[in-house]
Formats: C-alpha cells, structure tokens, sequence
C-alpha cells in the first residue's frame, strides 16, 4: 500500500516522456547525434538519426521539400531545447510537399531518417557545409504560450487572511484622548 504514491509517480513520468509516434524508431537503435555528423561527415552517411531545431527556411519544388533548421538539443521526449547556442544548421529533404506557412520560420520541428552526403550552400554570404538528413518522420511542435494569470480582490483578500505569517497580528493601539477644553460660563 505505501508503495502505491511511487508507482504512481514513476507512471507518470513515464508518460510525459513519450516521444511523439512519428519520432518513433525501433529499440535498440543507436542514433547519430548533429554534433557527430557534423565533425565525421563522411562515415555518419547510412546512419539512423534525430534531429530537431528550429526552422530557418522551407524550399518546396518537384522533387519535394527541403527545410532548413537551425539545430538545437532535443529533450527526452524529443522537442529542441531553444536556447542562445546551436550546434549548426542542416537541410531535412523529404518527399512530399509541406506548406510553408504552417511550418513557417521559428516554429519548433524534429526529424527522424537517415543521414545523407552533405551539401554545400551559403547563410548569407558564408559558406556553409550542410549535414543532410533524408526523413522518414517529422513533427512539427505546438507553440507554448505563457500561462495568463489573473487575479482578482477576492484572491488577495483571501490570501492575505489566510496564509498571513503568524506575526501579522493586529493589537489594539491606545489612542490618547484629550478632554475638550473647559471654559468659564
């Protein structure tokens, strides 16, 4: 009976770990991390791989759609941790057509495939070499909006009363009182 509150516990971490079905790869893969492909390019290609980022530009043409992504760290269950540091960026190709409005620019995507041979392309007027990846899995993240708090009077009237620390106690004061002046009738 008291081990019940930890299965509990361990169950749910369980589930907030999941990583999304289309990230999915079978157990036991070994997944070539961005930084690997990166240095040792030429013995990466064939290698299974998550990659996840942000997205920096979206080509679509005949033959499918390139995306660019600016490549960040995944968390456990596989979303890209944003932060000020990137590893790089890499081209994701995949066969079919995504509209670049909904992946637009600074949303949040993961993929999963196989590396490629890279290819060499310019960020601005610098030349880049672009680690490839050819994609068998996408998921593109939901934005996360900040929670909206409201208070009311009602809230702080009962936190005040109720979660006061013990020395807000209030005493009666003694006023002086003069007495009024006396004068000759």
């Amino acid at each position: 009976m008291k081990y019940i509150p930890l299965i509990v516990l361990v169950l749910g971490l369980q589930a907030c770990s999941q990583v999304p079905d289309e990230l999915a790869v079978p157990k036991g893969t070994n997944l070539t991390e961005f930084s690997v492909a990166l240095t040792d390019q030429g013995q990466s290609i064939g290698q299974p791989a998550r990659w996840g980022g942000v997205i920096a530009e979206v080509r679509n043409s005949d033959n499918g759609t390139e995306i660019e992504v600016v490549n960040f760290r995944l968390r456990g269950f596989g979303r890209p941790e944003s932060s000020n540091n990137s590893d790089g960026r890499f081209r994701a190709k995949l066969n079919s057509f995504v509209d670049p409005v909904v992946y637009a620019k600074g949303k949040s995507v993961t993929f999963t495939g196989t590396i490629a041979a890279a290819e060499e392309g310019k960020i601005d007027e610098f030349t880049y070499l672009f680690p490839v990846l050819e994609v068998t899995g996408h998921y593109l993240w939901k934005d996360i909006e900040p929670p909206q708090a409201q208070v009311t009077y009602s809230d702080l009237w009962f936190r005040h009363h109720y979660f006061a620390p013990p020395y807000r106690i209030y005493y009666p004061v003694p006023v002086p009182v003069t007495p009024p002046p006396q004068g000759n009738n």
